[in-house]
């Protein structure tokens, strides 16, 4: 099964910092997964969160900070602070930690909550400019995005994420033809969703089911015995050792 670290190595380190990134360098994993907005002034920064207050100190939107002033914030993770490796990175500066790599990186792209304008075409520029179409998955829960992705630069591997809540309000049939249609590599669903016939509708589909957020080993078990392809863990170091 293919293990992605998510957000890094976010069980024992701050999420979607260069450190959490680091520490997944010597550990045996299939990639890492982030998440991608864009600040005030333009740029493409790495945090999950649309407001910073959850794991910065502050209580700002991404979208209302320049680079600048997010690059100012300190860590709110307990003993990690002051470590210059804890602050919010760019898009950029992660993709270069991993280009001498082989980890395949998933980019989430946050546009569910906030439209960023051009987050499609600036995250795919970017992909270009560092040759790194091979090496990206790029999910979303907006299947427009999905689509403008495919649209923008077809070789690249795009996924369409599933919640709980959105699976039971929708007609089933028309989440897996949309991912058809739309040319998606990979379901990305959460674990809860996951049984025999979900596995079997997505395989009969060619499409890869890559599982949110896998954090015990029971359920780790459950996806293995179902064919599952993948899991986004927080415990990526734990995983690996018994995926072998």
């Amino acid at each position: 099964m293919k293990i992605f670290a998510h957000r890094g190595l976010s069980g024992f380190y701050p999420e979607n910092t260069m450190l959490s990134f680091k520490k997944c360098i010597n550990l045996d994993l299939y990639g890492i997964e982030l998440d991608v907005q864009k600040t005030k002034d333009n740029h493409l920064v790495v945090i999950h969160d649309e407001k910073v207050d959850r794991t910065f100190n502050s209580t700002s939107y991404v979208k209302n900070m320049t680079l600048k002033e997010l690059k100012s914030l300190n860590s709110s993770f307990n003993g990690y602070e002051n470590n210059p490796e804890c602050k919010i990175p760019t898009l950029k500066e992660v993709l270069i930690l991993f280009k001498p790599t082989k980890f395949i990186i998933n980019i989430e792209l946050k546009n569910n909550k906030i439209n960023y304008k051009n987050l499609e075409e600036d995250v795919v520029n970017l992909i270009k400019e560092l040759k790194m179409e091979r090496r990206v998955i790029i999910s979303s829960f907006k299947m427009k995005s999905v689509k403008k992705i495919k649209k923008i630069c077809p070789k690249l591997k795009t996924a369409y994420l599933i919640s709980e809540k959105f699976y039971k309000l929708r007609i089933k049939n028309l989440i897996f033809y949309k991912m058809v249609s739309n040319k998606c590599s990979f379901a990305n669903p959460s674990f809860v969703l996951i049984d025999k016939q979900f596995i079997k509708k997505c395989h009969g589909r060619d499409l890869e089911v890559l599982s949110y957020t896998v954090n015990n080993i029971e359920n780790y078990q459950k996806l293995s015995n179902l064919k599952c392809d993948g899991i986004f863990t927080d415990y990526p170091n734990i995983f690996s050792t018994i995926n072998k």
